[in-house]
């Protein structure tokens, strides 16, 4: 995500500030398994940062696997479901934000929890188009390589996005919302790549 940026931006190397506006996960906008129109709300959404718009919704429904439903009831939850999965880790994991940690000084933990936020949104875009391998490979590819730079600890952000995929489903049953199988596998897609991220780096394969 080129949110991703754990310090101030007069102390990142030169890569860091190249690898930022490169480390766009989201593929959809330029899917052509979308229509133009589909394509253009993305691109529109992504450049903002912002939730899709009730409209916006509409437009998707008819997408075959889109759970637009379901997305337009979670979206007003995102704000507490990333609370929840950041004190979840830090009642899990309480050294990450104590000196020393992965994610101290404060501002690398603000990070995180920004970064928790938009790969939320990024997911529920992906689960209301319907389609599951939603990202953009280069973007990932850029956001595994900005990570190294930035040396943000792996095994929280995909902890973190664990519990999120968690609280999420738990949500979704509570409100009796129809079956979740493409928000479930959109998450799990995410995971992996992150995940691919932890091994690439266990095993030097990245430069």
């Amino acid at each position: 995500m080129n949110d991703s940026n754990p310090r101030p931006e007069a102390s990142l190397s030169a890569r860091a500030l190249v690898l930022i506006p490169k480390a766009r996960i989201l593929g959809l906008p330029g899917d052509p398994r979308l229509s133009s129109t589909q394509r253009h709300i993305f691109a529109n959404a992504d450049e903002l940062r912002r939730q899709l718009h009730p409209g916006e919704l509409d437009h998707l429904r008819g997408n075959p696997h889109s759970a637009a439903n379901l997305v337009g009831a979670l979206q007003p939850h995102a704000e507490v479901l990333v609370a929840q999965a950041r004190s979840q880790l830090l009642e899990e994991h309480p050294e990450l934000i104590q000196p020393g940690g992965g994610l101290y000084p404060p501002f690398r933990a603000a990070a995180c929890w920004r970064d928790l936020w938009q790969f939320l949104r990024c997911v529920l875009y992906g689960a209301a188009s319907g389609i599951v391998d939603f990202t953009a490979p280069r973007g990932v590819q850029a956001l595994e390589l900005l990570y190294r730079e930035l040396q943000v600890p792996l095994d929280a952000m995909v902890r973190g996005l664990e519990l999120l995929k968690h609280n999420t489903m738990t949500v979704c049953s509570k409100q009796q919302q129809p079956p979740a199988d493409t928000l479930m596998a959109c998450f799990d897609h995410l995971i992996i790549n992150l995940q691919g991220f932890r091994a690439n780096q266990e095993q030097g394969n990245l430069t």
